[in-house]
């Protein structure tokens, strides 16, 4: 299957979690980061999910899934222990919903790769399902290529981006401006890798 990769914005959008363990927390820490408004369906939750539902950083709905649970989402992730619940959510989703199949990712429409961010900059790595395990060491390496500096840097980057396109200028002029900017940035930053 060929993918197209995308950033997705999902904030403040409702997004639905099937599954309480720990692949559940693990998605649903990445969508809170992204300010997803995240349910969860379980009829229990890990602690950190548990600990989580308690500072109202999620919804749960404290029962097994049944597909009239996946209306109203934008977003579907399962992410039970049960290939057959996992299936069930699937099969339920509507065409215009996104879902994500944890331990079948044929049976969905998208998938979540293994990414690492520094402030603005989003790495992600993906081998279209041939060995999640292969992507996940990828992305530690290129981690480690990436020092906390980057985050900095891309906010003022952006800050001076932000000025550039408000002066009026030749458009040919601006891009080679952003060029430029870009390069110096770079340049300057991959001196700070991680070693």
């Amino acid at each position: 299957m060929s993918e197209y990769p995308l950033m997705l914005s999902l904030e403040k959008k409702p997004v639905l979690v099937i599954g309480g363990g720990k692949v559940a927390a693990r998605k649903i820490a990445g969508l809170t980061e992204a300010g997803a408004k995240v349910t969860v369906v379980a009829p229990t939750l890990s602690p950190p999910l548990d600990q989580w539902h308690r500072e109202q950083r999620l919804v749960w709905r404290k029962k097994p899934f049944a597909p009239e649970d996946v209306q109203g989402f934008w977003v579907v992730v399962a992410a039970t222990d049960s290939a057959e619940v996992n299936q069930q959510v699937a099969d339920s989703v509507q065409p215009h919903q996104l879902v994500n199949i944890a331990d079948q990712p044929q049976s969905g429409n998208f998938t979540i790769p293994a990414h690492f961010r520094r402030g603005r900059l989003t790495v992600a790595v993906s081998t279209g399902g041939a060995s999640p395990s292969l992507a996940v060491r990828i992305r530690d390496r290129l981690a480690a290529m990436f020092s906390r500096d980057w985050a900095d840097a891309l906010d003022t980057l952006m800050e001076k981006r932000n000025r550039l396109l408000r002066e009026p200028t030749d458009k040919k002029e601006t891009r080679a401006k952003l060029r430029r900017m870009a390069d110096e940035a770079l340049e300057s930053l991959w001196d700070t890798r991680v070693d």
